[in-house]
């Protein structure tokens, strides 16, 4: 099946120059081209909207206008189409300035040679389908919904879409130029250059929950993907950042009231099912003296029941004790660690040796935050001793290089799978580490121990 031809407008005032690029085009056999001609500005600017042919040919002198004009009139209303300017000498600041209007090539008049007029043809229309492609593609990034940026490996930002400047609040104008860490601040350091840099050399991309705090006083929370990209010979990194905000306030508030019924719950189950046990223990100890002389063997039967009611009665207290760790509200972190220490060896009989500090900023520190670090080493050393068959389990809380780091390591089986795939309970402590801007990591592998790392970043 024989291609269509290739159609070709020339727009010059002079009919001589039709005939020549005909005869030119005509010389190349590889190839069919059909090639009209309007001395017309109005004609030719008209053709160009409506994209009838497939190249132009656009000479530099049209009477009293310039084939510049219409090169700008397209860039201004942003269509492409293959231009390509003709010019009767060499002059380089003409070439410029038609390349810099849009053109997609310049050719001078009588130099051109009938391969190089058909290649410049070619070489036109395939960058003028690739220009048209990017500048859609440039459209939907700049109005998708996310936001998309590119920040330089300096932290510099070179792009910033529609999507960033809803996110962020922040114009597109004052974002480009300025620093990543200036216009997104973190409220406790950005981690561009303190985990996303190290994680895209480490892993080729990185994945992480930013907590930014607006000019404006406003918390923002995004899901940030950030792939490094290579841009004019410039290295860099592109962020495709989502929304999350609402998710997090929604997920604050759940964590509140998850919080509030579990202290309600354990506080039921300390005050009422614990006194109505004990009440029940005191009782069947009343009726085993009564019955121990007469009847022996129910008497015994009696104790064996009160026996079991003292044990539920300890069970329960612990429960209790786990639902709400009053120690945590009356004596601080640092003791409520301690005690879960402690609790935790005598229960279950594993050697569990805590290393706290006594940095009188523990006292400062939010409830929002001691409670989640908290629940993170209560659900380590839970998993660590269902299910790693560990005789020893070491966590500490201390402050290293003015971050809080909790890290809780044992000596069992370790994990099979990635720990990224591993149950609810890492992801859980997982969840509750992005909640207090925490970095949170995994260190696993078969036989050889667990280790897990919560990083609070510059708490003061």
């Amino acid at each position: 099946m024989t291609p269509a031809p290739v159609r070709i407008l020339l727009i010059d005032d002079d009919e001589d120059e039709y005939i020549l690029h005909r005869d030119l085009l005509a010389e190349n056999s590889r190839e069919l081209y059909e090639l009209d001609w309007t001395a017309d500005y109005e004609a030719g600017l008209s053709d160009l909207n409506e994209g009838r042919h497939d190249a132009y040919l656009i000479d530099y002198r049209l009477g009293e206008k310039t084939g510049l004009e219409l090169l700008r009139r397209m860039q201004e209303q942003g269509i492409d189409r293959a231009m390509i300017i003709l010019t009767g000498q060499t002059d380089a600041s003409v070439d410029q300035s038609a390349m810099e209007s849009g053109a997609s090539d310049y050719l001078v008049k009588g130099e051109t040679s009938a391969a190089e007029l058909t290649r410049t043809i070619r070489y036109a229309m395939e960058r003028c389908r690739i220009l048209s492609r990017l500048r859609v593609q440039a459209e939907i990034l700049r109005n998708v919904h996310d936001a998309v940026f590119y920040v330089t490996s300096q932290g510099v930002i070179r792009d910033w879409n529609e999507g960033a400047v809803r996110t962020f609040g922040v114009p597109r104008e004052a974002a480009l130029g300025s620093l990543i860490t200036e216009i997104c601040p973190h409220p406790n350091g950005h981690p561009f250059f303190r985990s996303i840099i190290p994680a895209i050399q480490k892993q080729g991309m990185a994945e992480e929950v930013i907590h930014c705090l607006t000019d404006e006083g406003r918390d923002v929370y995004v899901r940030a993907k950030v792939t490094p990209m290579n841009r004019q010979g410039e290295e860099g990194y592109v962020f495709c950042a989502s929304d999350i905000t609402k998710e997090k306030r929604l997920e604050a508030e759940l964590v509140r009231i998850s919080e509030n019924e579990q202290r309600r719950i354990g506080q039921d189950i300390h005050d009422d099912l614990c006194s109505q046990l004990s009440g029940i223990g005191c009782l069947t100890k009343v009726l085993e003296h009564r019955l121990r002389e007469e009847h022996a063997e129910e008497a015994e039967m009696i104790a064996g029941i009160t026996e079991m009611v003292s044990q539920a009665g300890t069970k329960a207290r612990e429960i209790a004790k786990g639902l709400v760790p009053a120690v945590l509200e009356t004596q601080g972190l640092a003791s409520a660690l301690r005690e879960l220490s402690a609790r935790r060896r005598e229960l279950f009989g594993v050697n569990c040796i805590a290393s706290v500090t006594d940095d009188p900023r523990l006292d400062r520190l939010p409830d929002a935050i001691s409670i989640q670090i908290y629940r993170i080493a209560q659900e380590a050393m839970t998993n660590a001793i269902r299910h790693s068959d560990a005789e020893i389990i070491e966590f500490s809380l201390k402050w290293v290089e003015g971050a809080l780091e909790l890290s809780v390591r044992d000596d069992g089986k370790g994990m099979s799978r990635e720990p990224v795939e591993a149950g609810l309970g890492l992801m859980t402590m997982r969840r509750r580490a992005e909640m207090i801007d925490a970095e949170f990591s995994i260190q696993a592998s078969p036989g050889g121990g667990t280790h897990i790392r919560c990083r609070v970043p510059f708490v003061s």
